[in-house]
């Protein structure tokens, strides 16, 4: 598994090569999904999903070299070139078809925002982002069992409902939640260092 996820600042200084498309093909492939999620989240309606990955992948593509890890965390960089990439083109729709309704609203609440809660917003999205991928490995190294008994305490829910719910003992589903958990906390670790680097 860990030879699969080569260390990403590594990847993030090979993307940056205009000559390796490998590396580009395997950088969108880590980060396209991070973009969905920050789109989601400003409320951008699903028709202009593609058209903006698109933009986000090609600003991503032109400015990458000029990332410096020196002057503060990739995903931070990664974060302002996704909010400029959406403010460049709602303003363009704007300047096309005269600033519809929902563009306004938007531009505005943009312009408005301030900057702490727009990284606020970009560090709970990087954190469930994390948060999904560590639970794509649990979910290949666990039964479904074991992943139940963990996601449902995770929500709350009782030992022995859970017990109950998944025919195990109350004993069972504290060693299988307690591995799990313990699994869990290493995969967002290695998660967050091969991203981050």
């Amino acid at each position: 598994m860990a030879d699969q996820w080569k260390t990403r600042k590594s990847l993030i200084l090979r993307a940056a090569n205009a000559d390796d498309s490998q590396a580009w093909e395997e950088f969108v492939q880590y980060y396209e999904r991070f973009i969905f999620h920050v789109l989601h989240r400003m409320k951008v309606s699903s028709s202009d999903f593609d058209d903006l990955v698109q933009q986000v992948l090609l600003k991503l593509w032109r400015s990458i070299k000029s990332y410096d890890a020196g002057k503060g965390r990739f995903r931070t960089w990664l974060g302002v070139v996704v909010r400029n990439a959406v403010y460049d083109h709602f303003a363009e729709i704007g300047r096309r078809r005269k600033l519809l309704e929902q563009e306004q609203e938007f531009l505005s609440r943009m312009e408005s925002e301030p900057a702490s809660e727009i990284e606020k917003r970009i560090e709970q999205e990087w954190a469930a982002y994390v948060t999904s991928l560590a639970m794509e490995r649990i979910r290949k190294l666990f039964s479904d069992r074991a992943v139940k008994s963990f996601t449902m305490s995770l929500d709350g829910t009782a030992a022995s409902k859970i017990a109950a719910e998944l025919n195990l003992s109350t004993d069972s589903v504290y060693t299988l939640k307690s591995r799990v958990k313990a699994r869990f906390v290493k995969e967002i670790k290695a998660v967050v260092e091969e991203l981050e680097g």
